[in-house]
């Protein structure tokens, strides 16, 4: 048995784990699986590049395998009831979470400050059908007709009509006169017309006329009884003796309702046309991670063949058409990022009526972009009264849950204890103990080679109207000898280190196309751009690319892919590379500029190869000066293009200016990793301490890097599973002993 069916994992989804050279779990994974698999709500911190996106996506798949595989086989039976009346309830799975059902489904509250919804468990799809709901307070009511798209707050989309308590009907969010208030005590009747089209109401068994025309794209459509409250309590009666008034003329109860015009059962949406809608709703905090985790599970479903399970990528940057598309073809899983998840949601396009898992991944970089709102306004929407192994599951990835935000979060949208887990596999202060931390102090009063005008070196026009010079002794000279110089230590470090590959993380978007200007003007190119694949990079010893937020999809997608492959020797990019990206062996990683937080460098190091127990290398070039740097909050706004006198002021003065202190930043970092980082030699040469521990040929210890570690973590390796493999010596004797003896007894007794 393998060690990923130890923790539950059927052997269809192993072929695809061992198609990823998963060859064991990860600590993570190893935790998690089990965990998933059993139900609940899972909230796991794990250093990055610790096998968070298969911790989630290995039991996701299974499950939703096996949810899809079960629905297959009965085929049809659920949407075709037993002959005579059938039971229809208000849903306790299609519903708001603060939308309570009585037990037997008739009576529902929400006794909140906002409105909460729900539908019922039966839809109509042909005749004329009826049923009425009864206030039982002074609250606030709304009820309907509504597809399984639509929001639960009925008539505030497009796929939905209400009449509310206060004589006003709504649409699409539209709000107009109609019919006559209602109250407490009163039963508001709710007629479809599925021949011709028409949704009208009664009040107390008094027609108040013709309220809707269904569109011409929802004719047809399964629509379901819908009730929306606001601090109200209400009853509903779907047929026979519950009705307090009766069906109008040629109508019939829904409940009371032939099957050929019905659909039953909370089933999934489109079910008429047996088109499946999402079990799983993964969000990443950037287009690139969802491409990624996406990629991953089109990977690992590749050998479940009971059923073929569809996953879906939302992201923005794309066409929507061919998303749409294989939505409407069905979809059992969907990655993306937020905002283009709920513009799928709000337009109907995209249906959670039976979403199971909502993983948040990297969900303190989520919390950090302010999407906190987004998420909520998805998670009211989720199917939340399963019990077991049938209720939702919210699942939380990160290197760090310690934020308040976070914290807050779960609190929010987790349940608690008895059904979830909290794994804190890695603590607040770990980092990987392979990836050497070292700096390099740019000094520019002490090295003048930002003097030379040759290769020139772009800066970010912040420092368009101050003056310059070799004699010029102010903060704003020093910042734009700062500007000049960095780039030029980093070419040395190119050079004295012999690098062929490494990341180098810059603040901004500004910056990173500055320094692929550099680097790729340093290889004869004359600057600018990188050509695409049909330039080889190999010939350019300082090839570079950018992935950046400013880039679009399918640049950031060419510059990741050419990086891996080796098409270009460098990869610029801002902090939207530092979550989970995986880059496989990578040497080394540089900080042009440190991050404004000691978390988001623990972030940038997570990309170096130490994170697959190869020794990596993380290089800062920590100025000794102050640095001018944009900090515009003004969206779209882009004050470096041409910059005016106004814009390069002080933020505090009005302008789109901070002054960036990174002795300061780099002190915070030392006590994230609870080091000191060690500066290298004058010659950019390692420290005697750090080239001690690479263990390499004498003169030439840089060359370890990226190779996997001879010294210390082998021996420590070795030392650490020397008692687990005495003990298995140790038991491998006694299970010999013992069948010998057996042996010899039986033989005994036979003679």
């Amino acid at each position: 048995m393998s060690a990923f069916e130890e923790l539950g994992v059927m052997p269809e989804l192993i072929k695809g784990i061992e198609e990823m050279e998963w060859l064991l779990p990860t600590p993570v994974q190893a935790e998690a699986v089990p965990l998933i698999l059993g139900g609940g709500d899972v909230m796991v911190a794990a250093e990055t590049g610790s096998g968070k996106t298969g911790a989630f996506a290995v039991p996701i798949l299974q499950v939703v395998h096996e949810t899809v595989t079960a629905r297959q086989q009965e085929a049809g039976s659920s949407n075709v009831p037993a002959s005579g009346p059938v039971d229809c309830t208000l849903s306790t799975e299609d519903r708001d979470v603060v939308f309570n059902v009585s037990e037997n489904g008739l009576s529902c509250s929400a006794m909140t400050k906002g409105w909460a919804g729900g539908r019922a468990t039966v839809g109509a799809t042909s005749g004329r059908l009826y049923f009425e709901v009864t206030m039982q307070n002074d609250g606030l009511c709304r009820v309907g007709w509504a597809s399984r798209a639509a929001a639960f707050e009925i008539g505030r989309d497009k796929r939905s009509f209400g009449f509310g308590s206060t004589g006003k009907k709504s649409h699409g969010g539209t709000f107009t006169d109609y019919g006559r208030a209602f109250g407490k005590g009163e039963t508001v009747g709710c007629l479809l017309d599925m021949t011709t089209g028409q949704i009208s109401y009664t009040v107390n068994g008094a027609s108040m006329g013709v309220a809707f025309e269904l569109p011409a794209q929802m004719r047809g459509q399964p629509l379901y009884p819908a009730v929306a409250l606001k601090g109200a309590q209400a009853r509903a009666a779907f047929g026979g003796a519950d009705l307090r008034y009766g069906p109008p003329d040629g109508c019939v109860g829904i409940a009371d309702a032939p099957s050929s015009q019905i659909t039953s059962g909370v089933c999934l949406a489109s079910a008429a046309a047996g088109v499946r809608t999402p079990s799983a709703i993964i969000l990443e905090p950037s287009r690139d991670l969802a491409q990624q985790t996406h990629d991953a599970i089109t990977s690992l479903k590749r050998h479940l063949t009971s059923a073929s399970l569809q996953s879906v990528l939302l992201v923005g940057g794309t066409q929507p058409k061919e998303a749409v598309r294989q939505l409407e073809r069905g979809a059992d899983i969907v990655t993306g990022t937020p905002g283009r998840i709920m513009d799928f949601v709000e337009s109907g396009k995209l249906v959670l009526s039976s979403v199971k898992f909502f993983v948040l991944d990297e969900a303190d970089r989520l919390l950090d972009t302010g999407n906190q709102d987004t998420i909520m306004k998805l998670f009211s929407r989720f199917p939340k009264a399963g019990m077991g192994v049938a209720r939702l599951q919210v699942l939380m990835f990160s290197a760090t849950l310690h934020s308040v935000e976070v914290k807050d979060i779960a609190a929010r949208i987790c349940q608690g204890a008895t059904l979830g887990a909290h794994l804190h596999l890695q603590g607040r202060e770990a980092v990987p103990d392979t990836v050497d931390h070292v700096l390099v102090a740019v000094d520019p009063k002490a090295d003048r080679s930002w003097l030379q005008t040759t290769p020139e070196v772009p800066t970010d026009n912040i420092h368009a109207f101050d003056s310059s010079g070799p004699s010029v002794d102010t903060a704003d000279n020093w910042s734009l000898a700062l500007k000049r110089l960095k780039p030029r230590v980093l070419h040395r470090l190119i050079d004295a280190y012999k690098m062929e590959q490494c990341l180098v993380f810059c603040r901004t978007n500004f910056d990173c196309d500055n320094l692929e200007k550099f680097l790729n003007g340093l290889g004869g190119g004359g600057g600018g751009r990188w050509a695409g694949r049909r330039e080889s990079g190999k010939e350019n010893p300082y090839s570079c690319c950018v992935l950046a937020g400013a880039r679009s999809t399918d640049q950031r997608r060419e510059a990741l892919q050419a990086f891996k492959q080796g098409e270009v020797r460098f990869l610029i990019c801002t902090d939207v590379a530092a979550r989970g990206l995986d880059i496989s062996g990578l040497p080394y990683v540089v900080n042009l500029t440190l991050p404004d937080r000691a978390e988001d460098y623990i972030h940038r190091v997570g990309r170096v190869a130490g994170r697959a127990e190869k020794l990596g290398l993380a290089i800062s070039l920590v100025s000794t000066v102050k640095e001018k740097v944009w900090y515009c909050s003004k969206k779209g706004y882009r004050p470096w293009e041409r910059p005016s006198k106004k814009d390069v002021k002080d933020q505090k003065e009005g302008g789109h200016t901070i002054w960036y202190d990174e002795p300061q930043l780099l002190e915070e970092v030392e006590t994230r990793l609870r080091q000191k980082v060690t500066a290298v030699n004058p010659d950019l040469s390692l420290p005697q301490d750090i080239a001690k521990r690479v263990l390499a040929a004498p003169g030439s210890a840089e060359a370890a890097y990226g190779q996997h570690k001879q010294g210390d973590v082998a021996s420590k390796h070795v030392e650490a599973l020397k008692p687990a493999v005495a003990e298995l010596a140790r038991l491998e004797a006694l299970a010999q002993s013992f069948y010998l003896r057996r042996s010899a007894k039986r033989k005994a007794l036979a003679v």
